[in-house]
């Protein structure tokens, strides 16, 4: 069985496919991925999606509005029941996702996931970002 930093690493290459369902297949079957904001305008829609055909649903919503989006893994810790990881997400939104219609203007945002891991899978990934550092266009080298 992989590590939890392992499993960071190729959950983060699972995005890095585009392919939604390689993303949700970290997920168990009652597995939930959540967004743990205040939401904006910006956003809208769902923040909470249960088992891996929503996950899947989910992501792909949002592949589809950064078609060349790129996951970086900035940093990772292990917890005694799953782990952290710090991200940084770039690309292109060109597509609406929930309330942000798309521009064509570069984004990147940086993020953090804590992670609940049992038997190789996510039970729970909760993800806290601001969604107004999407909009504004947040630049990682300023950081």
């Amino acid at each position: 069985m992989a590590t939890k930093s392992e499993m960071l690493r190729s959950y983060t290459d699972a995005w890095n496919s585009h392919d939604p369902d390689k993303v949700a297949a970290y997920f168990t079957n009652d597995g939930v991925r959540e967004w743990e904001l205040v939401l904006s305008p910006l956003i809208g829609g769902p923040t909470r999606f249960e088992g891996p055909p929503n996950i899947a649903s989910g992501v792909k919503a949002f592949m589809d509005a950064v078609p060349d989006l790129k996951v970086e893994l900035r940093t990772m810790a292990e917890t005694d029941d799953g782990a952290m990881m710090e991200w940084l997400v770039t690309g292109t939104h060109t597509g609406a996702w929930g309330g942000w219609t798309g521009q064509g203007e570069q984004i990147a945002f940086p993020g953090v996931s804590v992670y609940r891991i049992d038997g190789g899978h996510f039970m729970e990934e909760r993800m806290y970002f601001d969604p107004d550092l999407m909009a504004r266009n947040w630049d990682p080298q300023k950081a």
